[in-house]
């Protein structure tokens, strides 16, 4: 188990951002790279191979960069960007280390540059191939500019062959590195858009189980879900309810006259008509067919029944046009108030009830049980 203080003082560096942790932790990996190269310079300056105020000079360059990468990413100023890693300028600054480096090091010039081939793995995590082979091209260039400085000076011949070596080297192995990085960041992110198809697929199969497909409402089993949840509220809080059957008149007419295309029209322009007039905290489902069931919560049946007479008069407003023929639509609705010891069913088996005396009493009625 972690030490309390081990844990505060480690979300003080990396914070509690899991994302933000997670660049933080790659751009203090590289202080080791770059510690480790320090120390190489060190070993280099007591041996009398490289100059010690160009080693103080390199390190304040590289202390600074550091700090001011850290800070941009540690406050969260860099997620403005499409990569709040900052991995571009990061392997930018590094290759002028390198190659700042590589200038002074002298006779063993050579060993700077290795840290390049770490430096590129980074691009792995957020580059694409393109962003990659430009920074390559970038690193080879200055590794080549700075071959032509070290040799531009009279009587500075010496190790021209090590250069050229070295440059032909990295011309082999940067890109090397980089395509393989290029690689794992195509892999990377194919993983992700198949990891986001896959929740898309998820959440459209968590849709359809729960809706039906015409009309986009609730279905019956998931309104038997809510039911039962406002029924077990309801023996809690003592809180009433009501439970309204809207049954289409004459649907089946329009299926035999119209197609079932346009019945389809029908079902599908009514769902959005009731939705538009019915209580945000009033569910509506398809319950079959051309029945549907209206939950309303915490209300009494006078109220549920004035709700439901207002979506009747909203409902035989429209005209809908379907192949030329003008069709209204009219509904029957019966309407019930939960009772205190009544079952769900018994509460449903009244509402159909009310529906049959509405249907019985002429249609395009609400009646209250």
């Amino acid at each position: 188990m972690t030490h309390p203080l081990v844990s505060r003082a480690a979300e003080a560096v990396l914070t509690g951002n899991p994302h933000r942790r997670i660049r933080l932790l790659q751009c203090l990996a590289t202080v080791a790279v770059y510690a480790f190269s320090a120390s190489v310079m060190w070993l280099g300056v007591h041996a009398s191979l490289v100059p010690g105020v160009g080693l103080v000079g390199w390190a304040v360059f590289v202390g600074c960069g550091l700090a001011l990468f850290y800070g941009l990413i540690r406050s969260g100023w860099s997620e403005r960007f499409a990569d709040p890693a900052l991995t571009d300028a990061q392997i930018v600054f590094a290759v002028l280390a390198v190659m700042w480096g590589y200038l002074m090091c002298g006779v063993v010039r050579s060993a700077a540059l290795f840290p390049l081939m770490f430096i590129f793995t980074f691009g792995a995590f957020s580059l694409s191939w393109r962003r990659l082979a430009a920074l390559t091209a970038f690193a080879l260039a200055c590794l080549a500019a700075s071959i032509v400085v070290l040799h531009s000076g009279p009587g500075s011949g010496n190790g021209l062959e090590v250069d050229v070596s070295n440059l032909l080297g990295v011309a082999v192995l940067l890109p090397a590195c980089s395509w393989i990085a290029a690689r794992l960041s195509a892999l990377r992110m194919k993983l992700q858009r198949q990891r986001a198809e896959l929740a898309r697929a998820l959440q459209e199969v968590q849709r359809l189980a729960t809706h039906d497909e015409l009309t986009g409402l609730v279905n019956r089993r998931r309104m038997t879900e809510v039911m039962q949840l406002e029924h077990q509220r309801c023996m809690r809080s003592g809180h009433p309810f009501c439970v309204a059957v809207l049954d289409l008149d004459h649907f089946k007419q329009v299926n035999d006259r119209h197609g079932h295309p346009a019945g389809d029209a029908v079902l599908r322009a009514f769902a959005s008509e009731a939705l538009a007039a019915i209580r945000i905290s009033d569910v509506l489902a398809r319950w079959g067919g051309e029945e549907f069931l209206l939950l309303m919560s915490d209300t009494r049946g006078p109220l549920g029944r004035l709700c439901v007479e207002r979506l009747r008069e909203r409902t035989e407003a429209p005209r809908m046009d379907s192949g030329g023929h003008k069709l209204q639509v009219t509904m029957s609705a019966g309407v019930t108030e939960h009772r205190a010891g009544e079952s769900l069913e018994e509460t449903i088996a009244r509402a159909d009830q009310a529906v049959y005396a509405a249907k019985a009493d002429g249609r395009n009625c609400v009646v209250l049980s």
